[in-house]
C-alpha cells in the first residue's frame, strides 16, 4: 500500500471523504465473483468470500494479503467475523448440487479448524449478522426463516417464520434488530415491501413497529444497516435508489438517487447480482455520509448532514412519490472494477470495495 491508512480520529469532512482514491487491489479470488466483505472489530483485518470456494484474509494495517482459506466441499459465502480474534462464520456457496448443505460453519482462521456447525436452515442462507456486542448472531434464508443463534450451541435459540425473502440488521447496541421483507423480483404485480423492528429480548412476541413500503417493481433489497448512532437505517437495493429511514419512527427521510438528477430512474436490476451479497452501499462511521457503488464503477457520495425528520409519525411509505430526494455530492473515480460491495472500515479511514477483486481506498489529501 502506498501509505499507512489514516486514523479515524481525523474529522470526516466532505473534503476528506471526497479525496478517497483506490490504492491497493487484490485478486486472490482469481477474477471470480466475490460475495461478501467484512472487517473485524479492530479494523485491522478484512475478509472476503467468493464463488471460488475460498475465504481471503487481509491485514489492513500492513496493506497485505494475509491468508488463503479453502472450503472446497461446500464453498464459502457471507463470511463474517465474530468478536473472537480471527474466528469467522460463513455459509455455503449457492449450489445446484443434489444434496446441498445449508449449515453455517464457525471457523478459526488462525489454524483453519472448525469450532462448530450451526444446522437448521433448509435452503440457501442469504444473510449472517453478528451481534455487535455478545456472542450471538442472526441468519436469514431462502426457507423464509430468520434464526437466532448462540455461538456455544449448534441449534438455534430462536426462530421467526417471515414468509418471504428478508434482510436483517442489528442496531449498534444489539438491543433491537430489523427485518426487511421484499417481494420475489419475478412477481411483476407486487411492489409492497415491509420493515419490522423487534426487541431482541421479546422478539418471539412479534415486532413492536412495522411499516409497509411501496417500492420499485422487481426491486430487491441487499442490505440493512444502522448508522453508528442508531438514528438512521439504510436500505440498500439492487436498483439506482436506496432509502434512509428514521430508525425510531420508521419514517422515510429521503431516497438516495444514484443517477444524475436529470435522468429517468432505472426501475430494476441496476446492480443485479446472482448471489446474496454484502450490499453496494454503506454509512461512514460518523453517519453523515453514505458511499454507494454504481455500474460505472465510480463511487457516489451522499451527504446526510442536513437530513431532518419532518413529522416523526409512522405511516405507510410511498417511495415512488416521495418528495425528499438526495443526490450525490461527489463521484469518486475507480478503475478497479464495479463496486458491487462497499464497506467502510469501523476504525480506520479506509474503504473496501469488491466485485471480482478487492480494492482498498484511502484519502489522498
Amino acid at each position: 500500500m502506498s501509505q499507512k491508512p489514516s486514523s479515524s480520529t481525523i474529522q470526516l469532512t466532505e473534503k476528506v471523504i471526497t479525496s478517497l482514491r483506490p490504492n491497493k487491489d487484490f485478486n486472490y479470488h482469481k477474477s471470480t465473483t466475490i460475495t461478501s466483505l467484512d472487517y473485524d472489530d479492530s479494523g485491522q483485518y478484512l475478509i472476503s468470500s467468493g464463488i471460488d470456494k475460498s475465504i481471503q484474509l487481509y491485514d489492513i494495517h500492513k496493506g497485505i494479503h494475509y491468508k488463503d482459506i479453502r472450503s472446497q466441499k461446500y464453498g464459502a459465502h457471507l463470511a463474517r467475523f465474530t468478536h473472537h480474534e480471527l474466528n469467522c462464520l460463513y455459509a455455503s456457496t449457492p449450489s445446484f448440487e443434489d444434496e446441498p448443505n445449508h449449515a453455517i460453519r464457525y471457523l478459526s482462521l488462525a489454524d483453519n479448524q472448525y469450532i462448530r456447525y450451526f444446522k437448521g436452515h433448509k435452503e440457501q442462507v442469504t444473510a449472517i449478522e453478528v451481534h455487535p456486542i455478545n456472542d450471538t448472531f442472526l441468519s436469514s434464508s431462502l426457507d423464509h426463516t430468520i434464526k437466532y443463534w448462540d455461538l456455544r450451541s449448534s441449534n438455534p435459540v430462536g426462530n421467526l417464520n417471515i414468509g418471504q425473502n428478508g434482510v436483517i440488521a442489528f442496531d449498534p447496541w444489539g438491543m433491537i434488530f430489523a427485518i426487511g421483507k421484499f417481494p420475489d423480483p419475478s412477481s411483476l404485480n407486487d411492489n409492497i415491501a415491509s420493515l419490522s423492528f423487534y426487541d431482541l429480548k421479546t422478539f418471539d412476541k412479534g415486532p413492536y413497529l412495522q411499516i409497509n413500503l411501496d417500492i420499485l417493481p422487481r426491486q430487491s433489497w441487499t442490505k440493512l444497516e444502522f448508522s453508528n448512532n442508531g438514528k438512521l437505517l439504510l436500505i440498500v437495493s439492487d436498483s439506482s435508489i436506496h432509502y434512509i429511514l428514521d430508525s425510531f419512527s420508521g419514517q422515510l427521510l429521503t431516497t438516495l438517487h444514484l443517477e444524475d438528477i436529470n435522468d429517468e430512474p432505472h426501475d430494476s436490476n441496476w446492480l443485479s447480482f446472482d448471489y446474496p451479497s454484502s450490499g453496494s452501499a454503506t454509512f461512514s462511521p460518523c453517519g453523515k455520509f453514505v458511499l454507494a457503488g454504481t455500474p460505472s464503477a465510480n463511487l457516489k457520495i451522499f451527504n446526510l448532514s442536513d437530513l431532518k425528520s419532518t413529522d416523526g409519525k409512522t405511516h405507510r411509505v410511498d417511495v415512488q412519490h416521495n418528495k425528499h430526494k438526495t443526490y450525490p455530492v461527489s463521484s469518486l473515480p475507480n478503475n478497479q472494477g464495479i463496486s458491487r460491495m462497499v464497506l467502510f472500515n469501523p476504525k480506520l479511514l479506509t474503504v473496501a470495495t469488491a466485485d471480482t477483486t478487492v480494492t482498498l481506498w484511502s484519502p489522498n489529501l
